[in-house]
């Protein structure tokens, strides 16, 4: 986006240039340096070059080298004293090759002769990091003019695994042969010499001289690999020194694709097409291309077709029905491969993005008759199109037929049912009609009463998926919530709080029943709709506490107390009595144990002290100080000093729980 500040640029500068006149103070050196290099000026060199000769912090250094690097790159003559002092910096071998690094970048992209010697000295360093980085350097189009030989003898003696900057020296040598001819090459010497000189020119006029060599010629390859060079970005754009040159050829360029598809000249057609794209295709171009679809026998020629369809359609005010048929025929031909080649998907792409309604019939005879995956993407541009409101009977049928198992991911099931499908249970197709129906009336995206029934129903069913699934519903803010707010939840929350009760008490649910979350699915159900609840049902969240089918569920329990103590003034006393009964309770692991007595000292109010004074009478030492620790506060301490005093005087000395610790301080402190 556009910067907002950008007419505030000469007062951050102005600031920036005081910061750096005065002495450092924090970061003010480092916020000076950033925005100067954004935004330095010429006459920013010699500031920044007092700041790199004093700099002693790393992290100064590094950023006044990026701020040099916009201040030279501004000036019409670079600053000799800061060009000097970075060049010392990139030859000093007593710098850490990071550093040297470093101010390299800060020059590689001046266009100076200094420049490219400093590189091809650098390139020469026994350190294999700054050779590598200087080659790269070298490896530009227009600085390979000159240094190819050398970057290539240095690129072949790095071993295989000198990391990506030399793969990507490699293959900057390399060139770029084409797109679709790398493994051929023209028998002819003299396209043969244009070609290498497109790869490698030593001018931009001998590089645009062998590149209309190449296009102008009879064979059919050279004319492919003209073609390619002019439509990729890695081509002829990229080794020009001026690339807005090759914009001359455009008209010439589109007339030899043209061309091609008109003459026999089939091993250049996929280099046409790819040309001429959907960008540059025209309406008249639909009879070039019902030849192409009608003679070729390629699935790369038919994807590239295909896609320069779009344009024709696109540009048309009135399509051509001869290319629309032609279309839809090639997106149910079983000879097409759809997964070797995009060019199914493309077509249907084609089709529902220029024709919208109107391609409705070809969709829909895709969407019964074709392969699963034509399926899929006909639904999927279908709905896109508004054909769910259209033919929702049909997409619903072949949605159905799909079972459980789309062929697409679950994205088609879900345009057309609605999602969620639920959170816990995805994928799980309910083996009872009715609870199936059910089901599919929650996905829809509205709420009356037929939703509730239907949710009724789920939560009412012996199914515990269909349980599962409705109390996902319930509670997921994708669910009721989106659909009807709040209100929507309130008819069955007393059902849901039942649900919740059961489901908690209850061991896990068969592992089959849910591809993601397996045996974990119900109770992870029911402590979600737990959470919703949590603060406005203290008397379920101590019920279900107590009565936990697990550990894992007990913990989450306490999780969810933990978040209702943090809102609360008053701790609940039910929610109290609960945790007092589970810090007690022998046969409750010592960690959770423990966690109660944590939640009873944080608890709000002071309602928890008799909870506490019952903790202290257990047997276990980790218990007793837990619970001796929640009662160290001012206002209680004296109450209970004796009790605690006795605990204390009891305790082990070494390796004792750390509040043993910190209450015998306390009551020591006391007494002084």
């Amino acid at each position: 986006m556009d910067n907002p500040y950008w007419p505030l640029d000469n007062e951050v500068r102005f600031a920036a240039r005081r910061l750096l006149g005065q002495p450092p103070s924090g970061d003010s050196h480092a916020s000076a340096l950033t925005m100067l290099w954004h935004l330095a000026e010429e006459e920013d060199a010699d500031l920044i070059a007092d700041v790199l000769e004093g700099a002693t912090d790393a992290g100064v250094r590094e950023d006044a080298l990026l701020a040099a690097g916009t201040a030279l790159a501004e000036g019409e003559e670079p600053n000799r004293r800061l060009l000097e002092l970075i060049t010392a910096m990139v030859l000093d071998e007593g710098l850490d090759v990071r550093d040297r690094r470093k101010a390299m970048h800060a020059l590689d992209d001046l266009d100076l002769p200094e420049v490219e010697d400093l590189l091809v000295r650098l390139s020469e360093s026994s350190e294999l990091k700054l050779q590598v980085y200087a080659a790269g350097c070298l490896a530009t189009p227009v600085r390979l003019r000159v240094h190819r030989d050398r970057v290539r003898r240095l690129a072949k003696s790095w071993p295989q695994d000198a990391g990506w900057e030399a793969k990507h020296v490699r293959e900057a040598v390399e060139g770029f042969h084409s797109t679709y001819w790398k493994d051929t090459e023209v028998d002819d010497p003299v396209l043969r010499k244009a070609h290498d000189e497109l790869i490698f020119p030593l001018s931009d006029e001998g590089c645009l001289q062998a590149f209309a060599t190449l296009l102008r010629s009879e064979d059919p390859v050279a004319v492919g690999i003209a073609l390619d060079h002019y439509a990729s970005s890695n081509g002829l754009r990229h080794v020009l020194e001026d690339g807005e040159r090759a914009e001359a050829y455009l008209p010439e360029v589109l007339a030899r694709a043209r061309e091609v598809l008109r003459r026999p000249m089939s091993p250049a057609e996929v280099s046409a097409l790819n040309m001429i794209g959907a960008q540059h295709a025209e309406p008249g171009d639909a009879g070039l291309l019902l030849d192409v679809l009608a003679r070729t026998d390629s699935d790369a020629v038919r994807e590239k077709a295909v896609w320069m369809a779009y344009g024709v359609l696109d540009e048309a005010e009135v399509k051509d029905e001869r290319l629309v048929a032609a279309l839809g025929d090639l997106i149910l031909d079983p000879s097409v491969g759809f997964y070797i080649t995009n060019t199914k998907e493309t077509a249907i792409r084609v089709l529902a993005d220029s024709l919208g309604a109107d391609a409705d019939d070809i969709l829909l005879r895709a969407f019964r008759e074709g392969e699963p995956k034509v399926q899929a993407h006909a639904c999927y541009y279908l709905v896109r199109t508004g054909g769910l409101d259209r033919h929702r009977a049909v997409l619903e049928e072949v949605a159905e037929s799909w079972g459980d198992r789309p062929p697409w991911g679950q994205d088609p099931i879900e345009l057309i049912f609605g999602k969620p499908h639920s959170v816990h249970w995805e994928g799980h197709r309910l083996a009872d009609p009715d609870l199936y129906r059910a089901h599919k009336r929650l996905r829809a995206p509205t709420v009356d009463e037929s939703y509730h029934r239907a949710l009724r129903m789920l939560l009412e069913s012996d199914d515990e998926a269909a349980v599962g699934i409705a109390l996902d519903h319930w509670w997921s803010p994708d669910g009721a919530m989106e659909r009807g707010g709040e209100a929507a939840r309130e008819p069955e929350r007393a059902l849901v709080l039942d649900r919740i009760r059961e489901m908690l008490r209850q061991p896990p649910s068969p592992a089959e029943l849910s591809r993601e979350y397996g045996p974990e699915a119900k109770h992870l159900t029911a402590l979600s709709a737990l959470d919703v609840v949590a603060a406005e049902e203290p008397s379920l969240l101590a019920e279900v506490l107590e009565a936990a089918a697990s550990d894992h569920v007990r913990r989450r329990v306490l999780d969810a107390v933990e978040a209702v103590f943090k809102d609360a003034e008053e701790a609940d006393l039910r929610l109290v009595d609960a945790l007092g009964n589970i810090a007690c309770d022998e046969n409750v692991p010592l960690n959770d144990r423990v966690r109660a007595l944590e939640l009873l000292d944080e608890s709000p109010g002071t309602n928890s002290v008799d909870a506490l004074l019952r903790a202290t009478r257990c047997p276990e030492v980790e218990v007793q100080a837990a619970a001796a620790w929640g009662l160290m506060w001012e206002e209680v301490i004296e109450d209970h000093r004796s009790r605690l005093e006795e605990l204390s005087a009891s305790w082990p000395v070494e390796e004792a729980p750390w509040e043993v610790t910190r209450v015998r301080d306390i009551l020591n402190a006391a007494k002084e």
